[in-house]
C-alpha cells in the first residue's frame, strides 16, 4: 500500500446506483450485470475520445456517507474529454494492490481495504470523493481509495 496523487482525468462508460450490501448478496448485486452489459454491448469500443490507456476502471463515486451508504459505481475507460464522462478530479490516494485470478482478487483487495481502515494500525482517513479500481494487466488489481 503507498500514497499517491494523481491529476484530474476522466472516466466514460455505464453506471449504477447501489450499495455494498446489496454488492455482496449476489442475487441482489447490481455491479457483475453492469459490468456484463459492458462487455456484451462493447461499449468500451462505442466510447469516443479514448486516452491511450488500455486501463479498464470501476469507479465509486456520489457516496451519500460513508461505506455504508449509497454511491454510484461506473465502468469504464479514461477519456481526453469531460463531455459524457466522470470528472476524477485531482486528490490523494491510498493504493492497494492485488495479483491473482480476477474476479476472486477484487473482494480479496476489497477486504484489505475495510480491514485497514478498520484497524487501529490506520493512519489515514477515508475522503469518499473518488474510489476507483484500476485494471491494467489480465492478472492485476489496484484499487484506489481517496483519503484526507
Amino acid at each position: 500500500m503507498k500514497v499517491k496523487y494523481l491529476d484530474k482525468f476522466y472516466v466514460a462508460g455505464l453506471t449504477v446506483r447501489t450499495n455494498n450490501k446489496t454488492e455482496l448478496d449476489e442475487q441482489e448485486a447490481k455491479i457483475p450485470d453492469l459490468c456484463q452489459r459492458y462487455l456484451d454491448e462493447n461499449i468500451e469500443r462505442k466510447t469516443f475520445n479514448k486516452s491511450k490507456s488500455m486501463a479498464m476502471y470501476g469507479v465509486y463515486n456520489k457516496y451519500e456517507n460513508d461505506v455504508n451508504s449509497d454511491y454510484d459505481y461506473t465502468i469504464g475507460v479514461e477519456v481526453t474529454k469531460a463531455k459524457n464522462a466522470i470528472t476524477i478530479e485531482k486528490d490523494r490516494y491510498l493504493v492497494f494492490s492485488k495479483q491473482g485470478e480476477i474476479p476472486e482478487i477484487v473482494m480479496d483487495a476489497w477486504h484489505d481495504v475495510w480491514n485497514y481502515f478498520a484497524s487501529s494500525e490506520c493512519k489515514y482517513e477515508r475522503a469518499y470523493n473518488f474510489d476507483f479500481e484500476k485494471y491494467e494487466k489480465e492478472d492485476e488489481i489496484e484499487i484506489y481509495i481517496s483519503i484526507k
